[in-house]
């Protein structure tokens, strides 16, 4: 996988022209996964070969949340589970197909609903939060395990280092949750709105995108470690894999911080707006950008 990026990813990937929204990578680099605001998802892998799934619209009704909001690989790498329009989707990387799809039942019988955070749990369920208030947890193969309700549903996720816990948001502070026991651990309620959130790796840390920059918070006490300000830009974070370096969405690049607060360095396209970045588990950068490019920076 690394050797994929390293060659090609700066020169882009064809027919991605509605900006790279989203960018995943399984565990061990092998499958790369990233979308663009088109609503097509691309997998490819570190001997070539790519799955290209057009996922379908649901009308013109719902155009408005025609919009792929999440993604998740298995553990395994063998499926990729995306939150798109108004269905989660699981896609079976090894037949190159849509193996299932669920849709969350309207609000109050006419709202849509829209699915928004997707996790995987240690006993390989697939966690999702919904729009509407719900939560589900699914079997890979699709059967659905539970359902409930909460008023602080998250719109966001990231898998706590152990593997069982899940940092949320639902905009107004952080939230861990237990979703194989359906139940919600802490919650840290905020005075400024949260736009994203990432856990540290092995440690109880999370860090958030406020109104007023980026917080480190201890998530089991709810102290809040460190804030310090950022410039304007998308709601794009992301920890490093050694949990020394946060990466912030900063005008039309990233900013690289230390967890100090330190400006270490960033990165810009030339030419074009960086849309979402993440660190590579292998090192250095991945950008995806409004004009459909994948860039890989070094570093």
């Amino acid at each position: 996988m690394s050797g994929l990026l390293l060659s090609e990813a700066h020169q882009g990937f064809p027919g991605h022209l509605g900006g790279i929204r989203l960018l995943e990578f399984t565990t061990d680099c092998r499958r790369f996964f990233y979308a663009d605001l088109d609503m097509t998802a691309t997998v490819r892998t570190g001997d070539g070969d790519e799955h290209v799934f057009k996922l379908s619209s649901d009308g013109q009704k719902t155009r408005a949340m025609d919009r792929i909001h999440s993604a998740v690989f298995s553990d395994d790498g063998s499926k990729v589970y995306v939150a798109a329009g108004l269905h989660l989707r699981c896609l079976d990387l090894d037949r190159g197909v849509q193996a299932w799809s669920y849709r969350p039942a309207n609000l109050y019988g006419f709202l849509q609903s829209t699915p928004r955070a997707i996790g995987i749990t240690a006993n390989k369920n697939v966690f999702l939060c919904n729009d509407n208030g719900t939560m589900d947890l699914f079997r890979p193969d699709g059967a659905h395990v539970a359902r409930w309700r909460s008023s602080l549903s998250p719109n966001m996720v990231s898998r706590h280092y152990n593997g069982s816990w899940f940092y949320g948001s639902d905009g107004h502070g952080v939230t861990v949750w237990d979703p194989e026991d359906r139940r919600l651990i802490m919650s840290i309620r905020s005075s400024v709105r949260v736009y994203a959130l990432r856990g540290f790796p092995k440690s109880d840390r999370v860090v958030v995108r406020t109104d007023a920059g980026v917080s480190i918070i201890d998530a089991f006490n709810g102290q809040v470690q460190r804030t310090f300000p950022v410039g304007y830009g998308l709601p794009i974070l992301d920890v490093s894999p050694d949990g020394n370096r946060i990466l912030v969405g900063q005008i039309r690049g990233i900013g690289i911080y230390d967890l100090e607060g330190h400006r270490t360095g960033g990165a810009e396209v030339p030419g074009a707006r960086v849309l979402s970045a993440r660190f590579h588990p292998q090192g250095g950068l991945v950008l995806g950008t409004d004009s459909g490019s994948i860039v890989q920076v070094p570093g």
